[in-house]
């Protein structure tokens, strides 16, 4: 998923949380303005990234996926489960 800003609901007041599992994932993190430097973490199966405040209109996304990094899902593959509250 390219980079992009969590700012579709009304009330930006609640965080969104992002659930990964399987293979690892490269996120990567950078402001709120487009462009510019950037971040970057791999996430594991079983991480959990919260993004509340201010922090919801930093653009973010996935880069790339390292396949076969995970058994957790037969063939591989990545899921994220993604929280937020909807009014």
């Amino acid at each position: 998923m390219g980079l992009h800003q969590d700012r579709d609901e009304a009330d930006l007041s609640q965080p969104v949380v992002s659930i990964s599992l399987g293979d690892e994932a490269l996120f990567r993190v950078g402001s709120v303005e487009r462009g510019g430097s950037t971040e970057s973490v791999w996430l594991r199966s079983g991480d959990v990234c919260v993004i509340g405040g201010t922090a919801r209109l930093v653009h973010h996304g996935i880069d790339r996926v390292r396949d076969g990094s995970s058994d957790l899902i037969p063939g591989g593959g990545r899921i994220n489960l993604t929280l937020r509250v909807v009014t």
